[in-house]
């Protein structure tokens, strides 16, 4: 099990083209076009409000999301292995039941929920 995961979670920008970040040292939203985040002559992203350069940008409603496709992914992981289990000891001595199957959790839509923030540029 030694293989990689990969999980895409698309944040939809506003109707402006702006993607919702959030500073993760001072916990202040803030609106980015993806192609300004995205270029590499960016070096570091700093937030707005605090003139740090903070260690994610991602806001807490994605890292929940991000929890939760990890968390379904481990259940379909562990159904999967319990109905192998069943399937190699169903004809030898070993007894095995498989219990219930894991739920999986819901995961909503990311819609972009912060309307009123103003447009700054920046001369740096």
């Amino acid at each position: 099990m030694s293989d990689d995961v990969i999980f895409n979670i698309s944040i939809p920008s506003d109707s402006d083209g702006f993607v919702l970040l959030q500073c993760s040292l001072c916990g202040e939203f803030f609106k980015m076009t993806p192609t300004d985040f995205e270029d590499d002559s960016q070096l570091h992203i700093w937030c707005p409000n605090c003139g740090l350069n903070p260690d994610s940008l991602i806001s807490e409603e994605v890292f929940d999301i991000a929890t939760k496709v990890a968390s379904n992914h481990l259940s379909d992981l562990i159904n999967d292995f319990g109905k192998e289990l069943d399937k190699t000891f169903k004809s030898g001595n070993i007894k095995y039941k498989p219990g219930q199957k894991l739920k999986k959790d819901s995961i909503d839509p990311i819609f972009s929920r912060i309307v009123n923030l103003e447009v700054e540029k920046y001369r740096c």
